[in-house]
């Protein structure tokens, strides 16, 4: 979910400067911290962080800076003596200027998390930790849409929320952000742009856009307003429209709620059966996931979680949720993480439906965001989960019982079809899969 923004000017002109942050990151932060979307823009990645409630920040650090090296490296601790050494040579002897303070511990720490070669246990600087914090709640003030860099590095609005200020002002899909206020974007993340565009409601903010199908960039001026991510769409299909669809954007803390309303109205139009579209649903937060298991599943065990002791615990399913007994698909993909591959895996594991498309992404693990005294959080992976036959998915993912491969080439004029859509469509209706589906092989 997070997206780390790029070094300032002076930390970042020349490579000389990158070896010394490096240098910095690996050593000083150590001794400071031994433990520590939405432009509205949603900051979202598959294998974003499937968090439990955020843990109280303990500091088990020692201030105390007379340790040897082999003494450092067998304990744990930092070398501090080294540490202080570095920063005195780079101090007095570098040809160019030293960051700021608070420069200079953003990449220490960066630099001993990224030392775990853990990708999900995260240092989350504090500007993008509360834009993150905010995108969780699932609300937030801005103008409502969602963002993601392109290959080009050019940062491109994906989605424009109904009703939102953006939606209003006419700011679509597929339009790329050249300037904020007068401040041109080129080359920064989605996480700054987003910073830049999110503001109190009330305030306007100047956009300038480019177009596919106009000549030249022009300005678009958005009033800012309290953002409701929507997270959920349905809608009736099939041949006789008698098949509910209802897709979920992630688990973030409105999740339940807004599926359990919008299900709801699909069961009171009596349909035949249900798909639930889990497809590049990155994940959230493991209540939410629970909670909307518990709309799917029978009394029962949802989820398994083991901590690095290897002591285990588990989350269980009632028998309250509406739709327990209708026909179920769930459609996933390899943008399906974290929550989204708890909630697929539970279903069928427990023979409660069929998964149609394609290979998940394969985040099996749990962190715990804590926050740090300079606002930014530390995201610690705590546990690991597994499914409820205690199937391990981490850097493995969820194969589905039917593969269907999404069109790689649409015709420019045609409209996109949705085979995995159509597929799972087929099977509820006929009973039988369609000849793209390929069934999973047998489990052994």
């Amino acid at each position: 979910m997070a997206n780390t923004s790029p070094a300032s000017p002076s930390a970042a002109s020349s490579p000389l400067k990158s070896v010394a942050l490096i240098m910095l990151g690996l050593f000083v932060g150590g001794m400071l911290f031994v433990l520590g979307l939405s432009s509205g823009v949603m900051l979202t990645q598959p294998g974003a962080p499937l968090e439990h409630v955020a843990a109280s920040f303990v500091n088990s650090g020692n201030s105390e800076a007379s340790t040897a090296s082999d003494a450092a490296a067998s304990t744990g601790r930092i070398d501090q003596v080294l540490v202080n050494d570095v920063l005195r040579r780079l101090r007095t002897q570098w040809y160019g200027d030293m960051p700021s303070s608070s420069a200079l511990t953003d990449g220490a720490i960066r630099g001993m998390v990224n030392s775990l070669g853990d990708p999900f246990t995260q240092y989350v600087e504090p500007k993008l930790a509360k834009i993150m914090e905010q995108d969780i709640n699932g609300t937030f003030e801005g103008i409502g849409a969602s963002l993601r860099s392109t290959k080009t590095g050019a940062v491109q609005i994906v989605r424009v929320f109904k009703n939102s200020p953006a939606e209003k002002a006419g700011v679509l899909a597929n339009d790329i952000i050249e300037s904020v206020d007068g401040r041109n974007v080129t080359g920064m993340g989605t996480s700054e742009v987003a910073a830049l565009v999110r503001g109190p409601k009330g305030t306007a903010v100047k956009l300038m856009l480019r177009r596919a199908d106009k000549p030249r960039a022009f300005e678009i001026v958005v009033t800012r307003g309290e953002i409701i991510i929507p997270l959920v769409t349905s809608k009736m299909v099939g041949k006789n429209q008698d098949v509910g669809y209802v897709s979920l954007f992630d688990f973030s803390a409105q999740a339940g709620r807004q599926l359990k309303e919008e299900v709801q109205v699909l069961l009171d139009k009596k349909p035949k059966a249900l798909i639930f579209d889990l497809r590049d649903n990155p994940g959230g937060l493991l209540s939410q996931a629970a909670e909307v298991g518990d709309l799917f599943l029978k009394k029962g065990i949802f989820v398994i979680e083991r901590d690095y002791k290897g002591v285990m615990k588990t989350t269980e399913t009632t028998d309250a949720g509406a739709a327990q007994d209708i026909p179920l698909v769930v459609l996933v993909n390899g943008g399906s993480a974290s929550a989204a591959e708890i909630v697929a895996g539970a279903i069928q594991d427990t023979g409660r439906g069929k998964l149609f498309g394609e290979l998940t992404f394969g985040k099996g693990s749990v962190q715990s965001p804590q926050t740090l005294s300079n606002g930014g959080q530390l995201r610690v992976t705590i546990e690991h989960w597994f499914t409820p036959n205690d199937h391990g998915i981490h850097g493995v993912g969820i194969q589905p019982d039917y593969t269907v491969v999404a069109d790689a080439v649409v015709a420019a004029d045609a409209a996109p079809a949705d085979v995995q859509l159509d597929a799972a469509v087929q099977y509820l209706e006929t009973g039988a899969p369609p000849a793209n589906a390929t069934p999973a092989p047998a489990k052994k």
